[in-house]
This record gives structure tokens, C-alpha cells and sequence, in this order.
């Protein structure tokens, strides 16, 4: 799994920007600037604003992208339909290379919840740094890499992450060296067209996770996760590879790394 040992984390309200710094799990807010944001919609002016700042930000952090860079939006950002905030999330991909993270009010609950009960303030980034995720999926080759997803599963357990799917990586002996690997749980495929529920099942989790981990040791991803990618751009959801993805016919909004070990 790749490991930066320095993040930096920006967070976008309605009227502020700030921006830290995330070293061995210790945040650090490295400056606070007043950018009015309120009163505007997904128009050139708030792009205008939006990519003023993005310009200027390399000048004061160093090296820009999808692996360093987090990018995490709140007030007036939730406010936007799903049409403008899409716009938002393509304009600073295509521009940028960053993924525009717009959390949704009950993430951003979530993350104000931990901040106090463990820290005794309200600081919406100190509860995200010790749990940024409720629920995800995993996804990877269970082919060849079913060991390096367990270990992503370990990882994530052990920050309280639930993970929807897989729930297991205990495989049914029979489906080893097959076309679709069977879980413990799943039922026996009835005939090839049956693994199209198999996949629909786990791909519906999609929607009840805060974010989908692309397990891809040394940049590789299977088939089976390629043709998962359309359903998760399609309902927006947050991507995350463990490592720089490779061969990816067109890239699209994605991040590379957790924001832990």
C-alpha cells in the first residue's frame, strides 16, 4: 500500500480555506484564508475563485496531486445539486488532478461526533484523521491478489471501518483456479450467467459505503474491477487505489493512498 509520509488536507467552507498538514497521524493547520464562496453557484465565478487558489497552492506546499492532496468540501458545497457538485468534481480532475471530496452532511456529523468524544473539541478534520470511513467496499482481484485485499481488511477493522464487501476471504475450495471465485456464504453458481448476481450484490453495496479501496498491488487491476468502475463514477462514489493504477483506458476523478498505515 503506498505510504505518504506528508499529507496535506484542505478543507473548503462557505466562507474559509483551510489548509493542514497530516504527519505520523499529527495534524497541523498551516494557514486559514477568507474566500467567500457564499451566494454562488457552479459558475466561472466560484471556478474562478476555486482555481485561484488551487494555482497558488504548490507556491506554499510543495508538489500537487491525487496522492499527497486531499481536498474535502462542506457548507455551501453540500448545498449544491448532484449536477453542480459533479461539475465541481470534473473541472478539478481535468484542471488539477484532484479528487473535489464533497462530504455529505451526515459524514460530516459523523466526523464532528468523534472530534468531540475524543478530543473534546469541534473540529471536523480531527474526527476525519481518526476515522475518515464508517463502511466500504473493497475491491481487487480475488484471483490474484486475495491476500493483499485480507490485509486491507485488517487494516480497516482495525480503525473501526466496516467493510460491506467482501465480508470474507475465505474461499469455497471448489472455485479456486476458476473464472469466479466463490466466497464462504455465497451459494454455488447455477449455471455462468448466475455470477451476474454474484457481482450485482456486491457492486449494490456501492451505495451504502463512504468510500470503494481499489486494492491493486503494483498498479494491476483486473477485469472484473474494470467493469466495476462505470457503476462507481456513475453514483459518485469516492475512489481510492492503494497504489498508482496503471493501464486505465480513460482516468477519471480518483485518489491514491489512505490517510493511514
Amino acid at each position: 500500500m503506498l505510504i505518504v509520509e506528508n499529507r496535506v488536507l484542505v478543507l473548503f467552507n462557505t466562507n474559509v480555506i483551510k489548509v493542514y498538514s497530516l504527519k505520523e497521524n499529527t495534524l497541523k493547520l498551516l494557514s486559514e484564508e477568507c474566500v467567500t464562496f457564499e451566494g454562488c453557484s457552479v459558475t466561472e465565478a466560484l471556478l474562478e475563485k476555486l482555481d485561484g487558489f488551487l494555482d497558488t497552492l504548490e507556491k506554499s506546499v510543495g508538489t500537487v496531486n491525487n496522492e499527497r492532496i486531499r481536498l474535502y468540501a462542506i457548507g455551501i458545497f453540500q448545498k449544491f445539486n448532484s449536477t453542480d457538485q459533479t461539475k465541481l468534481i470534473i473541472h478539478t480532475f481535468v484542471d488539477y488532478g484532484l479528487y473535489f471530496n464533497i462530504i455529505q452532511p451526515d459524514l460530516e456529523q459523523f466526523y464532528l461526533e468523534k472530534s468531540i468524544s475524543i478530543y473534546g473539541s469541534k473540529n471536523i478534520m480531527e474526527g476525519l484523521i481518526h476515522q475518515e470511513f464508517r463502511k466500504v467496499v473493497v475491491c481487487g482481484s480475488f484471483q490474484q491478489h486475495l491476500d493483499e485485499i485480507g490485509d486491507i481488511m485488517t487494516v480497516l477493522q482495525k480503525y473501526n471501518i466496516e467493510v460491506l464487501s467482501p465480508w470474507t476471504t475465505k474461499v469455497v475450495p471448489e472455485t479456486l483456479g476458476t473464472d469466479f471465485i466463490l466466497l464462504e456464504g455465497q451459494e454455488p453458481l447455477k449455471n455462468k450467467r448466475d455470477a451476474w448476481k454474484h457481482k450485482y450484490i456486491h457492486m449494490n453495496k456501492f451505495r451504502q459505503s463512504d468510500a470503494i479501496i481499489v486494492c491493486n498491488p503494483d498498479g494491476f487491476i483486473g477485469k472484473g474491477t474494470m467493469f466495476e468502475f462505470g457503476f462507481m463514477v456513475a453514483i459518485s462514489k469516492r475512489i481510492i487505489f492503494t497504489e498508482r493504477p496503471k493501464d486505465l483506458t480513460i482516468p477519471f476523478p480518483y485518489e491514491v493512498g489512505l490517510n493511514f498505515k
